[in-house]
């Protein structure tokens, strides 16, 4: 099989035209490549993460100090604590992926849960507000959110039931 060598000599005018367009295309790939999040809206992203992932951490918190003491949850409570620390941690690592200097934010000192009764209450509202912000957001963080808010859902209604 032999190669025949094209005769192919652009024209001028194609040259032009080619000269005219690039313009246009270094135009479109800069306006699509601007349309990623700016710095302001990875910083703001990120911080509506860090209240996530401080419930989290509050509640792994209390259920591994409440499974020593409630006998009859000490199973669920450390499914609880194993599961909102895996929470907490995407939480983190997604935090630290979009704007690191964020997730110092995360261990702010809040107040504990004493009670079952208060840890499913608090895991109630967890589900809710991850379920809502899951709705506002888009992609990964979406995603993350949603399943945050089904976990939280089993965690209050069949480990703590």
């Amino acid at each position: 099989m032999s190669v025949r060598p094209s005769n192919f000599s652009p024209s001028r005018r194609s040259v032009l035209r080619g000269v005219v367009a690039l313009p246009v295309v270094v135009a479109t790939g800069a306006a699509v490549t601007a349309c990623g999040p700016t710095a302001d809206e990875e910083r703001d992203l990120a911080e509506r993460l860090v209240a996530h992932a401080r419930a989290a951490i509050r509640q792994q918190k209390a259920a591994a100090s409440l499974a020593p003491r409630t006998a009859e949850y000490t199973a669920a409570l450390t499914v609880v604590a194993q599961q909102r620390g895996e929470h907490a941690q995407a939480l983190r690592d997604e935090i630290n992926r979009v704007h690191s200097s964020s997730a110092d934010g995360i261990n702010q000192p809040s107040p504990p849960l004493a009670t079952v009764d208060a840890l499913r209450e608090a895991l109630v509202l967890s589900t809710r507000a991850s379920a809502g912000a899951a709705v506002t957001e888009s992609g990964f963080v979406a995603g993350l959110l949603a399943s945050i808010s089904a976990s939280c859902t089993t965690l209050a209604e069949v480990q703590l039931a």
